[in-house]
This record gives C-alpha cells, sequence and structure tokens, in this order.
C-alpha cells in the first residue's frame, strides 16, 4: 500500500450532504461526538479509509482477530423531504503529527471521496486544549469564509452552549479538523469547524457533548444525550480526583512556614 485507499461497501443516493468530521485528537472530543451522532442516528457503515501514513500497527478486536488502523465512513439519510442526508467520519487516529504530507494526502483522499456524493458543507469538530476549565465548557468556532460567521450565528440562536468565534489571528486548527476546510475551500466547498474547550489529558465527553450541542443546533437535529451525559459525569469525576492530587502535591512542596519550623515540622 503506498498511498491510502477506500474500500466501498455501498454507494447510498444522498440528498445534499453535510459532512462530519469526529477523529480522534485532543480529549478524544471529536471521536467521542462522532460515535454518539452514529449510534443516535443509526448511521449506515459504507467505507473504510486504509493508509500507510496511519501507525505501522493493528488493533486486537474481539476474538484475538486482528485489523488495521482505519477511518470509518457513514451515512445517514434524513426522513424529512426537505432535509440534508449526512456522511460522518470517525476512526481508530489520525495521521501522527510528524507526518505532514501524509496529512494533505489522507485528507484530500477523504475529499475526493466526499465530492462524489456532492457534499458542498463541512462541519469539522475536536477540542481547545486550555490550562484550566471553571466553567462549562465552551466552544471555539472558525469558518471558511467570513460571510459565514452570521450565517452559523443565526443557526446557532438559543444553543445551549458557549460558541466563542475565534479572534486569535495566527492561531491554528491542527490535523483534519483543520485541513478538511482548508483544503475543501480550494475545492469551492464551505465550512465551520467547532473545538470543545478540553484539559486534553482525559477523554473528555463533558467537551464532547457540548461540541455535539452546537452542531445538532446547527443541523436542526434533536439527539438523546443520555448516554454521553453519563460520560460526561464520569469526566467530571475523574477530573475532581486529579484535581484533589494536583493540590495535594502543591501542598506537599509549599515550604514550612515559620510557625512549623519553630515547632519541628520540617
Amino acid at each position: 500500500m503506498k498511498e491510502s485507499v477506500i474500500h466501498v461497501y455501498e454507494r447510498p443516493e444522498l440528498r445534499d450532504p453535510v459532512f462530519i468530521e469526529g477523529l480522534p485528537g485532543i480529549g478524544l472530543v471529536g471521536k467521542l461526538a462522532a460515535e454518539h451522532l452514529i449510534q443516535e442516528l443509526n448511521a449506515v457503515k459504507f467505507a473504510d479509509l486504509y493508509s500507510p501514513h496511519f501507525m505501522h500497527q493493528v488493533l486486537i478486536k474481539k476474538n484475538s482477530v486482528v485489523e488495521l488502523m482505519k477511518n470509518e465512513f457513514y451515512y445517514w439519510k434524513n426522513p424529512d423531504e426537505n432535509g440534508r442526508d449526512i456522511i460522518i467520519i470517525t476512526g481508530d487516529q489520525q495521521v501522527p503529527p510528524t507526518d505532514s504530507p501524509g496529512h494533505f494526502e489522507v485528507v484530500g483522499k477523504m475529499l475526493d471521496f466526499v465530492n462524489e456524493f456532492g457534499v458542498r458543507e463541512i462541519i469539522t469538530m475536536g477540542g481547545y486544549q486550555v490550562p484550566e476549565l471553571q466553567r462549562e465548557p465552551r466552544v471555539l468556532a472558525a469558518v471558511t469564509h467570513e460571510e459565514l460567521v452570521e450565517h452559523y450565528q443565526r443557526r446557532l440562536e438559543g444553543c445551549s452552549v458557549d460558541v466563542i468565534w475565534r479572534e486569535d489571528e495566527g492561531g491554528a486548527i491542527v490535523g483534519a479538523a483543520g485541513l478538511l476546510l482548508g483544503m475543501g475551500k480550494l475545492r469551492s466547498m464551505y465550512g465551520i469547524s467547532l473545538l470543545g474547550e478540553s484539559l486534553g489529558y482525559i477523554v473528555d465527553a463533558k467537551a464532547a457533548k457540548s461540541v455535539l450541542l452546537a452542531v445538532t443546533k446547527i443541523l436542526g437535529l434533536e439527539l438523546d444525550m443520555t448516554a454521553l451525559e453519563e460520560r460526561a459525569k464520569e469526566t467530571e469525576e475523574i477530573l475532581r480526583k486529579v484535581q484533589e492530587m494536583q493540590r495535594a502535591m502543591l501542598e506537599q512542596q509549599m515550604p514550612p512556614t515559620p510557625e512549623e519550623e519553630d515547632r519541628g515540622y520540617l
């Protein structure tokens, strides 16, 4: 295998589909959001993407069976005759950060494929690492074209999470979440990146829920978030324990006060 290949199992007829990306990244935010979306919509897998740019390993699955690393394409047909269908990609991994040409090759292959189904709009999901969280995770947004800010603001009206428009000029969106929009723009596609605030070192279901709430608002979908909320509670408990450990370590590193020295607490 010298370049990425896509094994297609079905070629569905889709109506003006939106392409949604949710691959592993910071806090696995995009992957969690995509998997929940697939589960709740009962989306159908119709293609796998394999690439020599993925890690040189196989994954051990059920019953001791090995499988190559891959990304998976799913589709969902909107029952509303006036609605738009959806293509979702998630999977085992992204291209390692050190392989910049590999990122471009894999993303180009994705765009070639979804273009065959008439995709014009792209929504990418992921995490945005922050040093601390004092509130519910916000969602940071960026678009391919300036006029789309107002367009998506209208679609996000009444959203239950805070969506912040990125103004950090010179900032970056690394990996597929950024390249799909940048390379898609060159192909006359348009779209939005939605990144949930995350500490980054845990599997962050809370951030995934925030991102998915924004996505479903844009698409006009209603999803049962119960399963994701349960995972978010687990996230919150893990964060609490981590913060307790950090406080305990900090207290151990603090020098003794004069009063403690006088009492022999050295």
